[in-house]
């Protein structure tokens, strides 16, 4: 590989030359920094992206960082949409996208700071960051800008981005009270997600609402995983062969208890109705199609990178910025 030593040596000047030319001081020559280039160019020279950002104190990149990544998780599609938005508009403003990924268990070796620090991003967008992680404590009161996806919290450099998912379990659980089914359990997802305690209050104000008593036994936690809840249901649907309605917290575990159903002799729709949440490209495509609640990846992360410029410039931005929801009836829910 080509450095700016080999660059220097050719030209006949010194290391330091070379590299204010190649950042474009003004304290270069235009002949000499013309020699330099047609010289870089020559010998195949390309630029350290990192060594300019130090040099220049600046950084046209956007960080994600990733937390949790399971192996099942390619099948849902939701990071590839979150990535294809956030580099979409990174691109309208010339920015790139860089990703990085964490844990639990990483997060207890290296503070949120520290791996900035170590990165050199001057903030992040964060996804499946839970609410028991060390980043999260340490997040609200950091002063490098973060923006959170699907928990809303409140911090001083801190901007979240989500749905209402109070109000969309509401009405996804109204809707299987509408076709007459009262006998509803819910499959949710990680205990400590700020999501998954969201959608659990939503179930159950549905429930209130129509004086349906809350049955702890209905509730199971798969942790967003297909294999789980198709375990869960099966356990869930033997114990209790009264429960006519599952609503789920994400697709991939609808999909799991739709398996479920299949495996137990039972037809989805009318003997057992199920809802969704998500609407992955899969969704549609299931025997028979799931209804779900729609939320737009893409868009979550277009406005997540855009949010994140704002931060990092000193603009002004949203706190917690609600996008759209909607409710999409498909066949997998029936009148009992």
């Amino acid at each position: 590989m080509v450095t700016i030593k080999d660059i220097a040596k050719k030209a006949g000047v010194s290391i330091t030359t070379v590299s204010r030319a190649l950042n474009n001081y003004y304290d270069v020559s235009p002949s000499t920094k013309k020699k330099i280039f047609d010289i870089a160019d020559e010998m195949g020279y390309v630029p350290n992206r990192s060594a300019q950002n130090l040099v220049k104190k600046t950084n046209n990149t956007l960080a994600i960082i990733l937390s949790g990544l399971e192996k099942e998780g390619g099948k849902d599609n939701i990071i590839y949409r979150l990535l294809s938005g956030m580099y979409s508009y990174a691109e309208s403003v010339n920015y790139e996208v860089v990703l990085y990924t964490t844990s639990s268990a990483h997060q207890r070796d290296k503070t949120y700071v520290q791996f900035c620090k170590e990165h050199n991003i001057g903030g992040a967008v964060l996804n499946g960051i839970k609410i028991d992680d060390p980043y999260f404590e340490e997040l609200i009161e950091s002063d490098f800008p973060c923006v959170l996806i699907d928990i809303l919290a409140q911090g001083k450099n801190v901007s979240s981005i989500s749905i209402n998912n109070y109000k969309a379990s509401i009405e996804a659980t109204q809707h299987l009270i509408k076709n007459n089914h009262k006998n509803i359990a819910m499959i949710n997802g990680r205990r400590q997600a700020d999501v998954s305690s969201e959608r659990y209050k939503g179930y159950a104000k549905a429930l209130r609402n129509n004086d349906i008593p809350i049955k702890e036994e209905y509730i199971i936690y798969a942790d967003y995983l297909e294999d789980k809840a198709y375990k869960e249901t099966i356990r869930l649907l033997t114990e209790h062969p009264e429960i006519t309605a599952l609503f789920c917290a994400s697709d991939m575990m609808a999909l799991g208890a739709m398996k479920a159903v299949n495996k137990l002799q039972l037809r989805i729709s009318e003997d057992i109705s199920i809802i969704g949440f998500d609407n992955i490209p899969l969704s549609e495509y299931m025997t028979p199609p799931l209804t779900t609640v729609d939320q737009d990846f893409y868009v979550m992360g277009e406005k997540a990178g855009e949010q994140l410029l704002k931060m990092i410039k000193k603009q002004d931005y949203e706190k917690n910025m609600i996008l759209k929801h909607k409710l999409l009836e498909r066949k997998s829910v029936g009148m009992l």
